[in-house]
């Protein structure tokens, strides 16, 4: 007997779970009104898979705009945190950058 996939399915899932607290609470409270995110979401489900979207897309622009900076292809967790923290000093790969191109688009 064969099992039908339901036409709803989006594939794989991934759940991320984190709590806030202080300092930390406040700032993603003032982000979410800042951008107005209650107009699109109608849940506390909702705003947190948005803003987990946001961070998501964010990161991944960090990311390009680190490796295109430092011709790295794959940034190390430090070497990004420092990028984004705007540590010059300590924002240097931890090896010798590969002769990879990286393509706009």
């Amino acid at each position: 007997m064969e099992r039908k996939v339901s036409k709803l399915s989006h594939g794989r899932i991934r759940r991320i779970a984190a709590e806030f607290r202080g300092d930390e609470a406040v700032e993603l409270d003032i982000l979410e009104v800042m951008l107005r995110i209650e107009d699109v979401a109608r849940t506390r489900q909702e705003v947190d898979s948005l803003m987990v979207r946001l961070g998501i897309k964010s990161l991944q622009r960090a990311i390009a705009e680190l490796c295109s900076k430092t011709g790295v292809r794959y940034p190390s967790y430090p070497l990004l945190l420092a990028y984004l923290e705007d540590r010059p000093e300590t924002a240097k790969p931890d090896h010798e950058p590969s002769n990879v191109v990286n393509l706009p688009g």
